[in-house]
């Protein structure tokens, strides 16, 4: 099922979650907002914080069209049972909801790993321009220069090539 362009659209991430404004789910519905908030204010047992945000000044300067509150899928499903005759708008909009909130997340782990794969090519270039990574000196395996070798062992290597 495609996702609808205006519930992507209008689809926030606040307090670690896939939020939907109330005005935006208000649209989907045809309902006002207020409508939405005195249904959320005469059941509070029903709707948790953790399911319907009331957003704070801060994060309602933070959006453009400073909605009051913010549902999350499950605060969105919880409204089935309050709205009667609008279970078909809302079964419309739950999975369009949940499609999009799993491209929010894919979308968050690929940048995760994008940041990640650029940190080791800046690792790599550092190391073929031949930056030294925490003052560690490499030296090739198997190739010892006199200068290397301990004092007590120049003078026998120079014994065993019949050099004085």
């Amino acid at each position: 099922m495609p996702v609808p362009v205006e519930v992507l659209s209008r689809l926030l991430w606040i307090r670690d979650a896939a939020a939907i404004p109330d005005a935006a789910l208000g649209d989907q519905l045809g309902l006002e907002a207020p409508a939405l908030a005195a249904l959320v204010q005469a059941h509070p047992e029903r709707f948790p914080e953790a399911l319907v945000f009331h957003l704070t000044a801060e994060e309602r300067q933070r959006i453009p069209e400073a909605p009051v509150m913010a549902f999350t899928e499950a605060g969105a499903a919880l409204l089935a049972g309050l709205l009667p005759g609008q279970e078909p708008a809302l079964l419309r909009l739950l999975p369009a909801f949940a499609e999009a909130r799993h491209l929010l997340t894919a979308q968050a782990e690929l940048s995760m790993r994008v940041t990640a794969l650029e940190q080791k090519l800046e690792m790599l270039g550092r190391l073929v321009q031949g930056e030294e990574d925490d003052g560690v000196q490499e030296h090739p395996i198997g190739f010892v220069t006199e200068a290397d070798l301990p004092h007590g062992l120049k003078a026998r290597n120079r014994a065993s090539k019949g050099r004085p």
